[in-house]
Protein backbone atom coordinates (compact mmCIF):
# COMPACT_ATOMS: atom_id res chain seq x y z
CA UNK A 1 0.00 0.00 0.00
CA UNK A 2 1.37 3.66 -1.34
CA UNK A 3 1.98 6.12 1.70
CA UNK A 4 -0.76 7.93 0.40
CA UNK A 5 -3.19 5.31 0.96
CA UNK A 6 -2.02 4.21 4.48
CA UNK A 7 -2.59 7.97 5.41
CA UNK A 8 -5.93 8.01 4.23
CA UNK A 9 -6.63 4.78 5.73
CA UNK A 10 -4.89 6.44 8.92
CA UNK A 11 -7.32 9.71 9.16
CA UNK A 12 -10.21 7.65 9.01
CA UNK A 13 -9.74 4.89 11.44
CA UNK A 14 -9.13 8.23 13.52
CA UNK A 15 -12.00 10.17 12.00
CA UNK A 16 -14.95 7.25 11.53
CA UNK A 17 -16.69 6.19 14.71
CA UNK A 18 -15.29 3.65 16.90
CA UNK A 19 -17.94 0.94 16.19
CA UNK A 20 -17.86 1.46 12.53
CA UNK A 21 -13.83 1.70 12.19
CA UNK A 22 -14.02 -1.67 14.05
CA UNK A 23 -16.38 -3.25 11.98
CA UNK A 24 -14.84 -2.01 8.70
CA UNK A 25 -11.55 -3.82 9.71
CA UNK A 26 -12.64 -6.85 11.03
CA UNK A 27 -14.62 -7.39 7.49
CA UNK A 28 -11.45 -6.46 6.10
CA UNK A 29 -9.87 -8.76 7.83
CA UNK A 30 -12.50 -11.73 6.45
CA UNK A 31 -12.35 -10.37 3.10
CA UNK A 32 -8.34 -10.59 2.80
CA UNK A 33 -8.18 -14.11 4.90
CA UNK A 34 -9.90 -15.46 2.06
CA UNK A 35 -8.29 -13.53 -0.97
CA UNK A 36 -4.61 -13.05 -0.05
CA UNK A 37 -3.82 -16.61 -1.27
CA UNK A 38 -0.02 -16.48 -0.82
CA UNK A 39 -0.07 -14.32 2.60
CA UNK A 40 -2.59 -17.33 3.73
CA UNK A 41 -0.88 -19.44 2.82
CA UNK A 42 2.32 -18.12 4.98
CA UNK A 43 0.77 -17.40 8.21
CA UNK A 44 -0.99 -20.80 7.74
CA UNK A 45 2.82 -22.34 7.70
CA UNK A 46 3.96 -20.28 10.38
CA UNK A 47 0.62 -21.00 12.22
CA UNK A 48 1.06 -24.80 11.53
CA UNK A 49 3.95 -24.76 14.30
CA UNK A 50 1.92 -23.59 17.00
CA UNK A 51 -1.39 -24.71 16.40
CA UNK A 52 -2.65 -28.34 14.82
CA UNK A 53 -5.53 -29.92 13.82
CA UNK A 54 -8.55 -28.38 12.88
CA UNK A 55 -8.34 -25.44 15.15
CA UNK A 56 -5.60 -24.37 12.27
CA UNK A 57 -7.70 -22.53 9.55
CA UNK A 58 -10.43 -21.15 11.91
CA UNK A 59 -6.52 -19.54 13.66
CA UNK A 60 -5.60 -18.58 10.53
CA UNK A 61 -8.36 -16.47 9.59
CA UNK A 62 -8.40 -15.04 13.08
CA UNK A 63 -4.88 -13.76 12.53
CA UNK A 64 -5.79 -11.83 9.59
CA UNK A 65 -9.07 -10.13 11.97
CA UNK A 66 -6.73 -9.34 14.96
CA UNK A 67 -3.85 -7.74 12.21
CA UNK A 68 -6.35 -5.87 10.31
CA UNK A 69 -8.06 -4.84 13.90
CA UNK A 70 -4.50 -3.96 15.28
CA UNK A 71 -3.84 -1.38 12.66
CA UNK A 72 -7.27 0.30 13.49
CA UNK A 73 -5.71 0.75 17.07
CA UNK A 74 -2.19 1.68 15.99
CA UNK A 75 -4.13 4.01 14.35
CA UNK A 76 -6.46 5.44 17.19
CA UNK A 77 -3.71 4.34 20.10
CA UNK A 78 -2.73 8.40 20.58
CA UNK A 79 -6.45 9.38 20.87
CA UNK A 80 -7.37 7.18 23.55
CA UNK A 81 -8.06 9.11 26.81
CA UNK A 82 -6.60 8.14 30.17
CA UNK A 83 -10.15 7.14 31.25
CA UNK A 84 -10.88 4.60 28.62
CA UNK A 85 -7.40 2.85 29.26
CA UNK A 86 -8.13 2.45 32.91
CA UNK A 87 -11.88 1.69 32.13
CA UNK A 88 -10.35 -0.87 29.13
CA UNK A 89 -7.35 -2.55 29.66
CA UNK A 90 -7.07 -5.37 32.65
CA UNK A 91 -4.18 -6.78 33.79
CA UNK A 92 -2.23 -9.70 35.45
CA UNK A 93 1.52 -9.77 37.16
CA UNK A 94 1.46 -5.97 37.10
CA UNK A 95 3.62 -7.13 40.63
CA UNK A 96 6.32 -8.65 39.34
CA UNK A 97 7.06 -5.70 37.33
CA UNK A 98 7.38 -3.57 39.51
CA UNK A 99 9.33 -6.19 41.70
CA UNK A 100 12.01 -6.09 39.10
CA UNK A 101 11.94 -2.32 38.50
CA UNK A 102 12.92 -1.78 42.40
CA UNK A 103 16.15 -4.02 41.89
CA UNK A 104 17.25 -0.43 39.67
CA UNK A 105 18.32 -1.78 36.28
CA UNK A 106 15.39 -0.82 34.04
CA UNK A 107 13.49 -3.89 32.56
CA UNK A 108 13.59 -5.19 28.60
CA UNK A 109 10.05 -5.88 27.65
CA UNK A 110 10.00 -8.78 25.24
CA UNK A 111 7.58 -8.44 22.59
CA UNK A 112 6.17 -10.30 19.93
CA UNK A 113 4.61 -8.90 17.07
CA UNK A 114 1.13 -10.28 18.95
CA UNK A 115 -1.95 -8.44 19.93
CA UNK A 116 -1.75 -4.81 19.89
CA UNK A 117 1.45 -3.96 21.13
CA UNK A 118 0.90 0.03 20.73
CA UNK A 119 -2.22 -0.61 22.96
CA UNK A 120 0.58 -1.79 25.91
CA UNK A 121 2.48 1.78 24.93
CA UNK A 122 -0.01 3.79 25.72
CA UNK A 123 -1.07 2.21 28.77
CA UNK A 124 2.65 2.13 29.90
CA UNK A 125 2.24 6.41 29.31
CA UNK A 126 -0.64 6.26 31.09
CA UNK A 127 0.14 4.41 34.14
CA UNK A 128 3.83 6.66 34.01
CA UNK A 129 6.11 4.04 33.29
CA UNK A 130 8.58 5.23 30.63
CA UNK A 131 8.79 3.27 27.60
CA UNK A 132 11.59 3.26 24.77
CA UNK A 133 10.56 0.62 21.90
CA UNK A 134 12.93 0.16 18.90
CA UNK A 135 11.16 0.48 15.45
CA UNK A 136 11.63 -0.94 11.92
CA UNK A 137 12.35 2.34 9.65
CA UNK A 138 10.07 1.26 7.04
CA UNK A 139 9.45 2.38 3.63
CA UNK A 140 7.99 5.43 2.61
CA UNK A 141 9.99 7.13 5.25
CA UNK A 142 7.23 10.09 5.39
CA UNK A 143 4.88 7.51 7.01
CA UNK A 144 7.66 6.14 9.16
CA UNK A 145 7.89 9.56 10.56
CA UNK A 146 4.75 10.01 10.69
CA UNK A 147 4.20 6.69 13.18
CA UNK A 148 6.90 8.36 15.14
CA UNK A 149 5.20 11.73 15.31
CA UNK A 150 1.55 9.91 16.81
CA UNK A 151 3.81 7.86 19.15
CA UNK A 152 5.91 10.09 20.47
CA UNK A 153 2.72 12.16 20.97
CA UNK A 154 1.18 9.99 23.78
CA UNK A 155 4.72 10.15 25.45
CA UNK A 156 6.44 6.70 23.93
CA UNK A 157 10.42 7.16 23.16
CA UNK A 158 10.84 5.39 19.53
CA UNK A 159 14.31 4.53 18.58
CA UNK A 160 14.64 3.83 14.84
CA UNK A 161 16.18 0.56 13.64
CA UNK A 162 17.24 0.39 10.22
CA UNK A 163 16.85 -3.13 8.88
CA UNK A 164 20.55 -4.39 8.79
CA UNK A 165 21.89 -2.75 11.53
CA UNK A 166 21.90 -4.18 15.06
CA UNK A 167 20.62 -3.19 18.63
CA UNK A 168 24.74 -3.64 19.58
CA UNK A 169 24.98 -0.44 17.28
CA UNK A 170 27.08 2.45 19.16
CA UNK A 171 24.18 4.83 18.95
CA UNK A 172 21.10 2.45 19.24
CA UNK A 173 22.72 0.37 22.16
CA UNK A 174 24.43 3.26 24.36
CA UNK A 175 20.72 4.90 24.04
CA UNK A 176 18.99 1.91 24.89
CA UNK A 177 21.40 1.76 27.92
CA UNK A 178 20.35 4.71 29.27
CA UNK A 179 16.84 4.31 29.49
CA UNK A 180 17.83 1.25 31.62
CA UNK A 181 20.25 2.94 33.60
CA UNK A 182 17.32 5.42 34.34
CA UNK A 183 15.38 2.28 35.53
CA UNK A 184 13.00 2.39 32.81
CA UNK A 185 11.56 0.09 30.13
CA UNK A 186 13.37 -1.04 26.66
CA UNK A 187 10.51 -2.63 24.46
CA UNK A 188 12.26 -5.44 21.62
CA UNK A 189 9.81 -7.03 18.96
CA UNK A 190 11.89 -9.53 18.91
CA UNK A 191 9.97 -12.59 16.70
CA UNK A 192 11.62 -11.84 13.74
CA UNK A 193 15.45 -10.72 12.41
CA UNK A 194 15.73 -8.27 10.14
CA UNK A 195 19.39 -9.45 9.60
CA UNK A 196 19.62 -12.41 8.50
CA UNK A 197 22.35 -12.78 10.90
CA UNK A 198 21.14 -13.89 14.04
CA UNK A 199 21.52 -17.19 15.34
CA UNK A 200 19.78 -20.11 15.60
CA UNK A 201 18.05 -21.33 18.54
CA UNK A 202 15.05 -23.72 18.94
CA UNK A 203 11.37 -21.91 18.38
CA UNK A 204 8.59 -24.40 18.31
CA UNK A 205 10.34 -26.80 17.94
CA UNK A 206 12.23 -26.03 14.90
CA UNK A 207 15.51 -24.11 14.28
CA UNK A 208 15.06 -20.45 14.00
CA UNK A 209 16.74 -17.17 13.87
CA UNK A 210 15.92 -15.12 17.38
CA UNK A 211 17.62 -11.71 17.26
CA UNK A 212 19.85 -11.43 19.81
CA UNK A 213 19.28 -7.46 20.77
CA UNK A 214 17.86 -8.80 24.61
CA UNK A 215 20.26 -11.12 25.18
CA UNK A 216 23.31 -8.25 24.46
CA UNK A 217 21.44 -5.59 26.45
CA UNK A 218 20.36 -8.04 29.09
CA UNK A 219 24.18 -9.00 29.90
CA UNK A 220 25.57 -5.83 29.08
CA UNK A 221 22.84 -4.33 31.85
CA UNK A 222 22.47 -7.09 33.75
CA UNK A 223 18.73 -6.14 33.38
CA UNK A 224 16.10 -8.86 33.32
CA UNK A 225 13.41 -9.30 30.72
CA UNK A 226 9.79 -9.56 31.10
CA UNK A 227 7.59 -11.26 28.52
CA UNK A 228 4.55 -8.90 27.88
CA UNK A 229 1.04 -9.25 25.79
CA UNK A 230 -1.34 -6.68 24.91
CA UNK A 231 -4.16 -9.22 24.43
CA UNK A 232 -6.88 -8.33 22.36
CA UNK A 233 -10.42 -9.01 23.73
CA UNK A 234 -14.50 -8.75 22.84
CA UNK A 235 -15.83 -5.35 22.96
CA UNK A 236 -12.82 -3.07 22.13
CA UNK A 237 -11.26 -4.22 25.28
CA UNK A 238 -7.55 -5.68 26.01
CA UNK A 239 -5.87 -7.75 28.98
CA UNK A 240 -2.16 -7.03 29.42
CA UNK A 241 -0.35 -10.12 30.37
CA UNK A 242 3.55 -9.96 32.21
CA UNK A 243 4.67 -12.75 32.04
CA UNK A 244 7.50 -14.82 34.63
CA UNK A 245 10.55 -12.30 34.60
CA UNK A 246 13.78 -13.81 33.29
CA UNK A 247 17.45 -13.08 34.73
CA UNK A 248 19.35 -14.55 31.98
CA UNK A 249 22.53 -11.99 32.20
CA UNK A 250 24.81 -14.89 33.97
CA UNK A 251 24.02 -17.24 31.02
CA UNK A 252 25.73 -18.28 28.44
CA UNK A 253 24.66 -16.78 24.74
CA UNK A 254 23.10 -20.10 23.64
CA UNK A 255 21.30 -20.67 27.45
CA UNK A 256 20.45 -16.97 27.60
CA UNK A 257 19.13 -16.69 23.72
CA UNK A 258 17.17 -20.32 24.20
CA UNK A 259 14.97 -18.32 27.33
CA UNK A 260 14.42 -15.62 25.13
CA UNK A 261 12.73 -17.70 22.41
CA UNK A 262 10.87 -19.90 25.80
CA UNK A 263 9.87 -16.03 26.50
CA UNK A 264 8.56 -15.91 22.96
CA UNK A 265 6.69 -18.78 23.03
CA UNK A 266 4.96 -18.50 26.10
CA UNK A 267 3.84 -14.68 24.21
CA UNK A 268 2.54 -16.75 21.28
CA UNK A 269 0.66 -19.42 23.32
CA UNK A 270 -1.24 -17.08 25.05
CA UNK A 271 -3.29 -16.24 22.63
CA UNK A 272 -1.87 -17.92 18.74
CA UNK A 273 -4.94 -16.30 16.68
CA UNK A 274 -3.38 -12.62 17.56
CA UNK A 275 0.28 -13.67 16.42
CA UNK A 276 0.80 -11.76 13.00
CA UNK A 277 2.87 -13.54 11.81
CA UNK A 278 2.86 -12.79 8.39
CA UNK A 279 6.46 -12.93 7.10
CA UNK A 280 9.02 -15.95 7.03
CA UNK A 281 9.89 -17.11 10.68
CA UNK A 282 11.83 -19.95 9.68
CA UNK A 283 14.61 -19.97 7.79
CA UNK A 284 13.39 -22.79 5.19
CA UNK A 285 10.19 -20.61 4.81
CA UNK A 286 12.43 -17.49 3.87
CA UNK A 287 14.58 -19.78 1.59
CA UNK A 288 11.65 -21.19 -0.13
CA UNK A 289 10.12 -18.00 -1.28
Amino acid sequence: MSGVLWLAAWQAARLLPERMIFALADGAGRVAARRSTATRARVRANLSRVVGGEDLDVTVTAAFRSYARYWVEAFRAADISPDDIHARVTTEGLGDLDEVLEHGRGVIVLLAHHGSWDIAARWAEVHRYHLAVVAEVVRPRSLFERFVQLREAMGLEVVPLEPRNGIGGRGIGSRLGEVLDANHLVGLLTDRDLSGRAPLVEFFGAPCRVPIGATVLAKRYRAPIVPIAMLQRPGRRWHLQILEPRWIHELQIDDAQRQVAAGLEEIIRLDPSQWHAFQPIWPEASSAR
